[in-house]
């Protein structure tokens, strides 16, 4: 199954929204949603509801990989 793009898609998926917080690394505001498997997962929406991970975008993201 492909990733959800949208807001839309990912409740369809089954994800939940849990809150936001700017992301620790770069400042960037990063909504959390919690996956179908009950883990947490930041993700960036767009102005036009579109959606994608926030580990993707993060200039920062290698600062998290656990090792």
């Amino acid at each position: 199954m492909p990733f959800p793009k949208t807001l839309t898609e990912l409740k369809a998926a089954g994800y939940v929204y849990d809150g936001q917080s700017p992301c620790r690394a770069c400042g960037v505001t990063i909504h959390w949603w919690i996956t179908p498997n009950n883990k947490s997962m930041p993700m960036d929406v767009s102005q036009d509801d579109n959606v994608t991970s926030h580990w993707s975008t993060c200039p920062k993201a290698k600062d998290f990989k656990t090792k």
